[in-house]
């Protein structure tokens, strides 16, 4: 039977970054530490726990089962010590402190930074470090220990991951204050596609609700401008060349500015997404993180 001081670093560390890279050369390159001492602590955990942690492959190891549930239990170990550590650090109060931030473009854009600065005006010592993804790679970078906050647009549940807040994200039609819909209270998906549409690819959750929307009322469409880069789809609006589409967090400072307007579309399909912040699952949070999360939630409920 394992005992604690067993599963502690650096055999933990060194068994995560050989997961994650999927052969220990990697990992020693990675950790430059030698390939001899990555090996015996993995051996030594193998021994320890009287199993496999890896199946070891011609082109790289991969986790077993028994790995897979080492795994999670390493990360949470691995991110409590460097939440003891910090709060040690910082026993004065949140004078100083880390906050890393997972999260998709359209949150990354203007809404995030903001926030953060004007928290930044009450806490001065909080840095904070900002990447966006994917909304899927939100989730496997908090469910990695690699981030301490997600936030992402999501249609389904995640496992190992905990929502701490949840609003509804309906998708608005965009558009510039001249435009012929302005004045419009909502729109239809059929009065939208009359006019040129500047849109995501199908990875995201937006394209792919308006996809499912457009097929199953058996419409049309043809967009003007597809793009991976949001700030190219809100600026084709800006400048009045057609509709783009969005959540109301991604476009609330261009709202607040009248740069554009937001209709609400009333078709319901378009309104089934949520936002979502995601930590991970039984992770108990430093408290520079904490009090970020709860600014953050505050920050979040909509304007319109």
């Amino acid at each position: 039977m394992a005992t604690f001081h067993q599963l502690t670093a650096p055999a933990l560390r060194y068994f995560l970054e050989v997961a994650r890279c999927g052969s220990i050369s990697e990992a020693s390159s990675h950790l430059n530490v030698a390939t001899s001492a990555i090996s015996r602590q993995i051996s030594g955990l193998e021994n320890h726990l009287g199993t496999p942690l890896f199946e070891r492959r011609p082109r790289g190891m991969i986790l077993s089962a028994a790995g897979e549930l080492l795994s999670a239990y390493a990360r949470k170990v691995l991110l409590e010590t460097d939440r003891i550590v910090g709060e040690i650090n910082a026993l004065e109060g949140l004078q100083k402190g880390t906050v890393s931030i997972a999260t998709t473009e359209g949150f990354a854009m203007e809404f995030l930074p903001y926030v953060i600065a004007e928290y930044r005006k009450q806490f001065s010592g909080i840095h904070f470090k900002l990447d966006v993804y994917s909304p899927h790679e939100v989730a496997n970078t908090i469910r990695n220990g690699d981030a301490d906050i997600g936030i992402a647009f999501s249609l389904t549940p995640t496992p190992e991951l905990r929502v701490v807040h949840t609003q509804p994200a309906p998708i608005l039609a965009i558009v510039h204050p001249k435009h012929p819909l302005a004045e419009k209270k909502r729109i239809t998906l059929a009065q939208l596609v009359a006019y040129p549409l500047a849109l995501p690819y199908p990875d995201t959750t937006l394209r792919q609700l308006f996809d499912i929307c457009i097929s199953q009322q058996q419409l049309s469409y043809e967009a003007a401008l597809v793009s991976t880069y949001m700030s190219a789809l809100n600026q084709f609006t800006i400048n009045g060349s057609g509709v783009s589409l969005s959540g109301e967090i991604s476009v609330r400072r261009l709202i607040s500015n009248s740069v554009v307007k937001a209709i609400p579309i009333s078709d319901k399909m378009m309104g089934i997404r949520n936002t979502e912040v995601q930590v991970l699952a039984g992770r108990t949070l430093p408290k520079a993180v904490q009090s970020f999360l709860d600014y953050l939630t505050v920050q979040l409920q909509p304007n319109l």
